[in-house]
């Protein structure tokens, strides 16, 4: 009797034993920007033979949403023939919501207008902070240091919250938000911009629907700056690199129109914790041109990702 209860008592304790074992295999791989995901996929396997998946979290911009789950055998497959496009297929996608991840990028931000002018220096001090320098140019030039900090409002929104500290001028409180609507074929975005101890508010929502035609993101917003109220309409082309935006604001009636345009070059130098952004507009209020978007997160979007990060490999 003694002899049987001391084997059950074994069996018990080398299930719990291999249970927990089991519990601290973590099979998840984030990141993609300047690492190489299949080599990470085969350091995995080759760690953990008997695994039989792994969940790859692509990340833009020090965020992500969803996740794909990769079967080992159809990977180790595509792998011998050199061909991932069919794995994209057989790989489960999984919508986690947004995150923030890991963050050490710097970020160099410019916009160019005819009268107003920034240049932002920034370094991530966290997954949701960064820090920063910035350079204003216009009636009268200004410097100072700012500080931005991203939140996750729900799953399928993010907002950023930021101050700005010229020297010998107020503070001034930025705020953005945007929401993905769960069809993931539209967004409502908001900027507030307030210099404090002045009467100086700005704001301005939209809504922007996406891939019209499979050929161009459409806005309709809303301004309202310095007590003055104007509509504005534009349609978006290009890739996630380099946009051109072209539309009305200002509109009062069909002789009262002001057309203008954006160019975007967003992250086209590629290189690791490093982010860049230039905005060249017509535009004499650069207002609202950082606006948030989660276009990129959508699933619609995994392919691009897959193509440009598992394909390349």
């Amino acid at each position: 009797m003694l002899i049987k209860f001391a084997f059950v008592l074994f069996v018990n304790m080398f299930f719990l034993l291999s249970s927990s074992v089991r519990a601290e295999i973590n099979n998840h791989i984030f990141g993609n920007n300047g690492d190489k995901i299949v080599e990470k996929i085969d350091s995995f396997f080759m760690k953990y033979p008997n695994e039989k998946r792994v969940i790859w979290h692509p990340e833009i911009m020090a965020k992500s949403k969803y996740a794909l789950s990769i079967p080992k055998d159809g990977y180790l497959l595509s792998k011998k023939y050199l061909d991932f496009y069919d794995l994209y297929y057989l790989s489960q996608k999984i919508d986690n919501g947004l995150n923030l991840q890991s963050n050490k990028s710097k970020n160099i931000d410019i916009v160019i207008s005819e009268n107003n002018s920034n240049l932002i220096l920034s370094q991530s001090i966290s997954p949701d902070i960064k820090v920063g320098l910035f350079l204003k140019y216009k009636e009268n030039n200004s410097f100072g240091l700012n500080l931005n900090k991203d939140v996750i409002l729900t799953e399928n929104a993010l907002g950023n919250f930021g101050f700005e500290r010229s020297i010998g001028e107020h503070s001034i409180f930025n705020a953005r938000f945007v929401k993905l609507f769960n069809n993931e074929n539209t967004e409502f975005y908001g900027n507030i911009n307030h210099e404090f101890k002045s009467d100086i508010f700005n704001v301005g929502i939209g809504n922007t629907w996406f891939d019209i035609a499979n050929q161009f993101d459409f806005t309709l917003g809303i301004n309202e700056q310095g007590k003055k109220v104007e509509s504005e309409i534009y349609a978006t082309f290009g890739d996630e690199n380099i946009k051109f935006e072209v539309g009305l604001n200002q509109i009062k009636n069909n002789s009262n129109m002001n057309m203008f345009f954006n160019l975007k070059f967003e992250n086209t130098l590629s290189e690791e914790n490093f982010v860049s952004n230039v905005i060249i507009t017509s535009k004499e209020s650069i207002f609202g041109l950082k606006k948030l978007s989660l276009k990129s997160f959508r699933k619609k979007n995994l392919d691009i990702l897959w193509k440009k990060h598992m394909k390349n490999n």
